[in-house]
């Protein structure tokens, strides 16, 4: 680091916050300075207090409810994430359930004697809604996803 940019504790002089004021720094310094800034707090505060009310530049017109509106956004997209995930976690659910329905296949075929056997159709019929359901949701977050995209 520069000696002369820096005083004997490492933060910026009162002499190289008016040179960084007024832009009047070479491009290594200025770069040694503000990699310093953006890791000191203390020295970002004297920067940034160096300014007087009158040297700063005022908001153009609208920003404000241009910044509320960016940050509704955020939120809105933040809750349709979380809506995407309780879908994706349905469908997973769906997808388990299809999965271990199988077992319940293998479980009429082995049935003893001792245990009336349950109606394969039956089971073949659950299998059959919960298999149209899991579609549906996929076919539903393509569409959405699709929708997104434009």
């Amino acid at each position: 680091m520069n000696n002369g940019l820096f005083d004997k504790e490492g933060h910026l002089t009162e002499e190289t916050l008016t040179m960084l004021k007024f832009d009047i720094l070479g491009d290594e310094e200025m770069i040694d300075i503000l990699e310093h800034i953006s890791d000191c707090q203390m020295c970002a505060g004297e920067f940034a207090d160096s300014f007087k009310e009158d040297e700063l530049a005022e908001a153009p017109l609208g920003f404000q409810e241009k910044v509320q509106i960016k940050i509704k956004s955020k939120r809105q997209s933040k809750i349709q994430f979380r809506f995407y995930c309780v879908k994706v976690a349905v469908a997973a659910s769906v997808a388990l359930v299809l999965v271990f329905s199988n077992g319940l296949n293998s479980l009429v075929n082995t049935a003893t004697n001792h245990v009336r056997p349950l109606d394969s159709r039956i089971v073949d019929s659950v299998n059959v809604n919960l298999n149209n359901f899991s579609e549906k949701i996929i076919k539903l977050e393509v569409f959405n996803n699709d929708q997104e995209k434009k």
